[in-house]
């Protein structure tokens, strides 16, 4: 039986893409970088920042530590421009609500952000665990969040399913022995082979949760 449904935050529960390409090009400009398309911008969203560092800068010339704070200060800037839940985003986390099926997020996004991002749209205090790329924990695709989230909600792995739209979320499903859901609707890339990933089930849409979630119950 299911009884946790966690999600990866960017390109999963969250359209970001926006305010990180913004952000991106913001500081392209100030070092005299091309920008980007935000179609490019897009398909990295889901990747941390050093993915939109790597498409302007060289990590063997560059100092990526100053650029990264770099980034960071000019998203804080613009962190609340367009954040906004995926298209049947809010119908789910109202209905794992009213099932009583309780809901998290496990990002390696800066924890700074991601409480920003959830009290702006209302679900910070609905949110029952939250878990960040800067807690201490390793990241994914290590398995350890899934696993330190599993212990601190008193939940076996098998009753825990993990939404999330990159390799390493489907990577660290897998090792933490959770049930893996790929967002196809994320932020996915034309090249990724999505086949070999070993997601349990691809979603087109959040509205396909809770027929899996029966499934499986």
């Amino acid at each position: 039986m299911i009884n946790k449904v966690l999600f990866d935050l960017d390109g999963t529960f969250i359209d970001s893409a926006h305010d990180l390409v913004k952000s991106a090009n913001d500081l392209y400009l100030l070092h005299k970088k091309p920008l980007i398309s935000f179609e490019d911008g897009r398909a990295v969203a889901s990747d941390g920042i050093r993915a939109f560092l790597n498409l302007r800068f060289d990590e063997a010339l560059d100092k990526y530590a100053s650029l990264t704070d770099e980034f960071i200060d000019i998203y804080k800037g613009n962190i609340l421009n367009n954040p906004v839940l995926f298209d049947g985003i809010l119908d789910l986390v109202n209905f794992l609500d009213n099932k009583e099926i309780g809901w998290g997020i496990v990002t390696n996004k800066h924890r700074c952000f991601v409480e920003v991002i959830l009290k702006f749209i209302n679900l910070d205090e609905r949110c029952e665990i939250l878990i960040c790329g800067d807690d201490g924990i390793d990241p994914k695709p290590s398995p350890d969040m899934l696993i330190s989230a599993c212990k601190s909600l008193g939940v076996l792995p098998k009753e825990v399913i993990y939404v999330g739209d990159a390799q390493k979320d489907i990577t660290s499903s897998k090792a933490a022995k959770i049930y893996s859901i790929l967002a196809c609707y994320g932020y996915l890339k034309k090249d990724d082979y999505i086949e070999t990933w070993g997601a349990d089930a691809l979603i087109n849409h959040p509205s396909e949760v809770p027929k899996l979630i029966k499934e499986l119950g």
